[in-house]
């Protein structure tokens, strides 16, 4: 507890020190001094709590200083004691106490009397502090309350009977708090029947002692809701009640839930799109891509093989396109995995160049691999994922040069804890970027300038997929350009060594030369022509004895009839689409014949509605022979696994 601080006035120095002697001890500070002048200012510096003043002074008595302190409001408090040797007659003790002196010591002094007395009065001076603290506290919570911003009523629990409630009440709600006290406050609520507050004061869940915390709405001016939120807080019998107006997150919460909604619905419009494009351009796609290979299977003179190998390369090109689209929306929706698998470097970079060598002869380029001696091996990495960035950057990099020469370069950089630090880079020597140019190179769909894009065609698609690929790799594409100069495409990855050698990767085969698949009988039902024959062309190139019909109607109306060995539906078809027949013949038929998805869309929840309309494998349009021919191996088990 704090020091009680007790001034000792007298114009006699022996005085006050038999005083100090007296009254010293441990939870008493003193101050002393024989000038009534000099104790004005103690007052006035410190808090003085008790003054004990002698009353026979030169130039100001006691009497006079007494009722100096009692007209200053900073002094006025402060417990006086007279010290006097003079008469004890009534006039004059009358004197003394009109001046503001509650009692008087008598010279000569007293050492237990005075003891008592001080102590008395410092019990009293204590307890005056503290309910003037008190009170000074209650003002401030009456200033607070009064001022709040919230509404701070008190309720009766039982009833929940309004006792008080501050101002704020009737600039949220509309409501004069006079009007309120000795109402519910229930009958305030939108629905009392079902509120939060209703809940509280039923269930009593206040008298653990822990403020509880509920929303509920509330009739507002001109009887609008207004949502606000109550922190209850039980004592002394009493609820403490403190409305803080939440309208405003509520709407927000609202607003975030309706853009929600719309970002879900566009996010299904998208989807949907995505599926409609993919469909609509992978369909004739598969057909362009199809005739080619028919064609490259029969007897051709040079040129015409020219003319086809520009057929599979522009096809080529506008599935590279389209799967780009695709991929970006993958990756902006968190559904693009990067999966490691063990990759010869070398190997990848040379398959790469043998690739893009004939864009390079056309254009008198010479396209360079190299590579760092001290590359390992085999490293992990997603070589498909790897390989799509470095033929992205590649053709950028043929496209965009004249003459001279583009270099794809693999360097080691160190070695660290984690892996092998390598460095990938395309160089050129091509027509460059500005600085202007460069801040937009990596942007969507965007190139360096309409200019170009016409001069040298593109969709800007190519870098962007190739960014993104590389920050999934926990990398950054970077470039180094110059106008007029060339441009330097690199990234670095922190590749782990891989245990096993990578798997060397088989030349494609010609459909023609596929083993066959005698006596066994397929069903198909594809809608469009070209794919149609396609199809018929394949089966029946390996022996396949092939039903053909247009949609999924047709082929549920083919199973009833005769049972085959395999059945290929496309998934979107007039009358009936392949999902619907291919439940149809499970379900209703009980057919247990193997059936293959085609699609010309990649979409993953394509292929879940596949898998879960019966179906048992899907394949995405446009595809090669050689994968249509595995799957079909598989299916009839005729593909060579234990």
């Amino acid at each position: 507890m704090e020091n009680t601080k007790i001034l000792l006035l007298d114009d006699r120095e022996e005085n006050l020190i038999s005083l100090k002697a007296i009254l010293s001890r441990d939870d008493i500070e003193i101050y002393s001094t024989t000038s009534a002048n000099e104790a004005l200012r103690m007052v006035w510096e410190n808090e003085i709590a008790v003054a004990l003043v002698d009353v026979q002074m030169p130039g100001m008595d006691g009497f006079e200083f007494a009722e100096t302190l009692l007209s200053n409001p900073k002094t006025k408090e402060i417990l006086i004691v007279f010290v006097t040797a003079i008469s004890k007659e009534t006039t004059y003790a009358v004197r003394g106490l009109k001046t503001g002196a509650i009692d008087y010591l008598y010279k000569p002094l007293d050492p237990y009397i005075t003891n008592a007395k001080v102590d008395s009065l410092i019990r009293l001076a204590r307890s005056q502090k503290e309910i003037r603290d008190k009170n000074k506290l209650l003002e401030n919570y009456a200033t607070i309350i009064l001022n709040s911003p919230d509404i701070i009523a008190t309720v009766e629990p039982e009833t929940g009977n309004i006792i008080s409630v501050n101002p704020s009440v009737e600039k949220i709600l509309g409501v004069s708090p006079n009007h309120l006290v000795g109402t519910t406050i229930l009958d305030l609520l939108v629905d009392p029947l079902n509120s939060s507050l209703r809940e509280v004061l039923v269930k009593k869940s206040y008298i653990g002692g822990e403020t509880n915390v509920v929303e509920d709405r509330f009739f507002g001016r001109l009887r609008q809701p207004v949502w606000l939120e109550l922190r209850i807080m039980y004592k002394n019998r009493l609820l403490f009640v403190n409305l803080h107006d939440v309208e405003k997150r509520k709407a927000h919460e609202r607003a975030l839930i309706d853009a929600q909604s719309q970002a879900e619905k566009a996010r299904k419009v998208k989807e949907a799109f995505l599926a409609n494009m993919s469909h609509e351009i992978r369909t004739p796609l598969n057909g362009i891509i199809g005739l080619g290979n028919l064609l490259s299977a029969t007897q051709l003179d040079t040129s015409q093989r020219d003319l086809i190998n520009m057929l599979r390369q522009s096809s080529g090109s506008l599935l590279n396109i389209l799967n780009d689209i695709l991929d970006i929306s993958k990756i902006d929706e968190g559904k693009f995995s990067i999966i490691p698998t063990s990759t010869d470097l070398r190997v990848l970079g040379k398959g790469i160049i043998d690739l893009m060598r004939f864009k390079a002869d056309e254009k008198n380029l010479k396209l360079n691999l190299i590579t760092d001696e001290r590359l390992p091996e085999c490293v992990m990495v997603d070589g498909m994922r790897l390989n799509q960035i470095l033929l992205n950057l590649l053709g950028n990099a043929l496209k965009f040069t004249q003459s001279g020469k583009v270099d794809c370069k693999m360097e080691l950089v160190s070695e660290t804890q984690l892996g092998h630090k390598i460095k990938f880079s395309v160089e050129d020597t091509g027509i460059g970027m500005s600085d202007e140019h460069l801040a937009n190179i990596f942007s969507e769909y965007g190139q360096a300038s309409e200019n170009i894009s016409h001069q040298y065609g593109g969709t800007g698609l190519g870098l962007t997929i190739s960014q993104k690929l590389v920050r999934l790799m926990g990398s950054e594409l970077e470039v180094n350009s110059k106008a007029n100069e060339g441009s330097q495409f690199f990234f670095t990855l922190i590749l782990p060594d891989a245990n096993e050698k990578s798997v060397e990767i088989k030349p494609a085969i010609a459909f023609q030369d596929l083993p066959p698949f005698t006596g066994k009988t397929v069903l198909v039902a594809e809608d469009n022509p070209i794919n149609a024959l396609l199809l018929k062309k394949y089966l029946k190139t390996w022996m396949l004895d092939t039903t053909m019909v247009l949609n999924g109607k047709e082929a549920v109306d083919a199973l009833r009839e005769r049972i085959f060995d395999l059945i290929i539906l496309d998934t979107r078809m007039p009358e009936m689409d392949g999902f619907q027949a291919a439940s149809f013949a499970r379900n209703q038929l009980m057919v247990k014949t193997p059936i293959l998805s085609l699609s010309a869309t990649v979409l993953p929840e394509e292929v879940q509605q596949a898998l879960e309309s019966g179906m048992n494998d899907t394949l995405s349009k446009p595809f090669e022979p050689e994968k249509l021919h595995k799957k079909i191996a598989i299916l009839l088990g005729q593909d060579g696994r234990d």
